[in-house]
């Protein structure tokens, strides 16, 4: 019989960082990481960095003690607080582990470049964020850290980035909904990009959810005002970045709103503009006005005469197919064709 192997759990900080990587590229499903494998413990006022260099950056005293301290006393009971501090410490490894994280093609080049343009930092740290959170308990079972330290997925902490992962959420819930797709598919599709495709992907998603797949040409600049649309709302979020979690929450949502009611209009207007432009095939042709004879014009408002007779000199031979059997008159097979379809 053949079996396979299982990796073991880690059972020190430093074999958890070795397979955090590998891990969270699995956990994602995404095609590489850019990791080079290299943990620099830091002190700084930045919990974590993922640097451009592959390079990951965790802070001592907030990140990489805990963890330390998480497996120098493995399988006891904590108090709460210290369950908090190592769900904390975890979920800032595995949000930076996602920065890495693109498709095979993917390159730190290009993604550091797009990282500087508007609304990017805002759209990646708000992906970012929001797809660790919803995975972390899924990080903490594939580490084996719920029997290294039981009860830590009981307990919640609060995440950072309150001014972005909101307004991240109503956006990617809507598009899932509006394009039938399971939720939070979405937001783990963008987080397999780097920030050099997450923006072109984000769009699409936008695109996608409406008509106009089906009603515009190509070679139009509607995914260009799209584009625009997002990255000046996404970028103004930035404003209450350093507000208090609350506050932050609520202008994030609102700031979501508008983003979502400025994209509607501007697809349905978009619509419309093609709905209307489109001849209809079932329309019938506006009747050609015949201008009357002189003869028939003199005669306006007079009795009509009656019919005569005809005449015992005209064989029936010459009238028209369609005036002895009307009944059997043919059309064309396009004429009837069309009048079908418009049934």
């Amino acid at each position: 019989m053949t079996t396979t192997a299982v990796a073991p759990h880690p059972t020190s900080v430093l074999e958890l960082f070795a397979i955090s990587g590998e891990t969270a590229r699995a956990l994602a499903g995404a095609d590489r990481s850019a990791w080079n494998g290299h943990i620099i413990e830091s002190s700084s006022a930045m919990l974590g960095l993922a640097h451009w260099d592959g390079t990951l950056y965790l802070d001592r005293e907030s990140i990489v003690d805990p963890l330390r301290h998480l497996y120098e006393h493995a399988g006891a009971k904590r108090p709460t607080r210290t369950l908090i501090a190592y769900r904390e410490s975890l979920a800032t490894l595995l949000h930076e582990h996602a920065h890495f994280l693109g498709p095979a093609d993917a390159t730190q080049e290009a993604a550091r470049e797009a990282f500087t343009k508007l609304g990017s930092r805002q759209l990646e740290e708000g992906v970012t964020e929001a797809w660790a959170q919803d995975h972390l308990d899924d990080f903490i079972h594939r580490l084996g850290i719920d029997k290294v330290a039981p009860g830590i997925d009981s307990v919640r902490s609060d995440g950072y980035y309150a001014a972005f992962v909101p307004a991240i959420r109503e956006i990617t819930t809507d598009l899932d909904t509006r394009n039938g797709l399971p939720p939070g598919e979405t937001l783990s599709l963008l987080n397999r990009q780097t920030a050099a495709g997450q923006f072109p992907l984000l769009v699409d998603f936008v695109y996608d959810s409406t008509r106009l797949p089906d009603l515009e040409p190509s070679g139009t600049d509607t995914r260009s005002r799209l584009e625009s649309i997002l990255r000046s709302g996404l970028a103004h979020l930035e404003a209450y970045e350093l507000d208090p979690p609350g506050l932050a929450t609520k202008h994030s949502h609102a700031t979501a709103a508008q983003i979502l009611t400025h994209l509607h209009h501007e697809t349905h207007t978009t619509e419309a503009t093609y709905s209307f432009s489109q001849p209809d095939p079932c329309a019938l042709p506006h009747p050609a006005r015949r201008i009357p004879s002189p003869h028939e014009a003199a005669l306006s408002g007079v009795t009509p005469p009656r019919p005569t007779q005809p005449s015992a000199a005209l064989h029936p031979a010459v009238l028209p197919p369609a005036a002895l059997h009307p009944a059997h008159t043919r059309r064309s097979p396009a004429s009837t064709r069309s009048l079908e379809s418009c049934g």
